[in-house]
């Protein structure tokens, strides 16, 4: 991304060039093309994307405004190198028109080699927030395309080969929109999954996840995945006991006490011994309690006192 911004410096030189070398204003249309070509490859977010969408007046307006205001920076550019040449009396160059053409058009194919704007957005990189902006809507979508392979993994998989697909799969800035997704498609516990299921647990309770807080809520959402099988709450309630009391700083990401204590008194039914969902009973109310003091106390609304009457005495004769 630094050197994209870095390269995308020659698409102003050449312009500044242009002026300072006493071209004449003609050259400001040549570059101004550039420069929506430009923009037309690094940011399509700011162009309609479909032939359906270029037949709107709306969007030719948009085109129309992005235009004019490429035509006014490339003028802006363009006269302060005639400026500079002027206080330089540098004069007329005997240059080839285009070597500064060439300079700002060189920009285009570099940028483009380093910076896909459509794969960098589906990985969840931008160039700025506006950029970001712009493809937040299709973000939910490229999330839940992104987790297919792993709905599909079957559940005989091992764990290490499970484990390495969700770790990879959530290897992106946009990991918790990924995590969302196969929090939500995993909601109904009839569906199996069972290896994805642990793989998940697996990886949001890893130290390396929790500590630095990079997937918002990650304890909440392993714990929501694991929630209706006994099995994976006897795998996340330990893992959990001993992040919280590791990292009591990330207590947010953790799934509210409340939440914890009614899953520990309404277990579903198990064919395990009562004493291992007794102990797991207790283990979630232990978590619960560590969660509650890792958050602090909540702070308590007072309620003012009613302002006091002044009580009326008999009048006597």
């Amino acid at each position: 991304m630094r050197l994209v911004k870095g390269i995308a410096a020659l698409l102003y030189i050449g312009p500044l060039l242009a002026g300072l070398c006493g071209f004449g204003w003609s050259m400001v249309f040549s570059f101004t093309a550039i420069f929506v070509v430009w923009l037309m490859v690094l940011r399509p977010e700011q162009w309609p994307s479909t032939p359906a969408e270029w037949l709107t007046g709306q969007a030719w307006l948009a085109a129309l405004a992005q235009v004019l205001s490429q035509l006014l920076l490339v003028g802006v550019l363009f006269g302060i190198g005639r400026g500079l040449g002027g206080l330089a009396d540098i004069g007329t160059v005997d240059l080839d028109p285009m070597l500064p053409l060439s300079v700002s058009f060189l920009a285009i194919p570099l940028c483009r080699m380093l910076w896909d704007a459509r794969e960098a957005a589906s990985q969840g990189y931008f160039l700025d927030d506006e950029a970001e902006a712009a493809h937040s809507g299709n973000a939910a979508g490229v999330a839940a395309s992104a987790i297919i392979p792993l709905l599909n993994l079957p559940d005989t998989a091992p764990d290490a080969a499970a484990t390495a697909a969700v770790a990879e799969a959530l290897d992106v800035p946009a990991a918790d929109l990924r995590l969302n997704a196969l929090t939500a498609a995993l909601a109904n516990p009839s569906r199996s999954h069972e290896a994805l299921r642990r793989a998940l647990v697996f990886w949001a309770t890893e130290p390396e996840i929790v500590a630095p807080g990079q997937v918002a809520e990650s304890m909440a959402n392993a714990f929501d995945i694991a929630n209706g099988n006994l099995d994976l709450l006897r795998l996340y309630v330990p893992r959990a006991m001993a992040l919280i009391s590791a990292f009591p700083t990330r207590a947010s990401d953790f799934p509210e006490p409340g939440r914890l204590r009614a899953v520990a008194d309404n277990l579903p039914a198990s064919d395990l011994p009562a004493h291992v969902q007794a102990d797991l009973s207790d283990g979630l109310r232990a978590l619960a309690r560590s969660v509650e003091a890792a958050l602090g106390p909540r702070p308590v609304s007072v309620v003012p006192d009613a302002p006091l009457r002044a009580k009326s005495t008999p009048r006597t004769a």
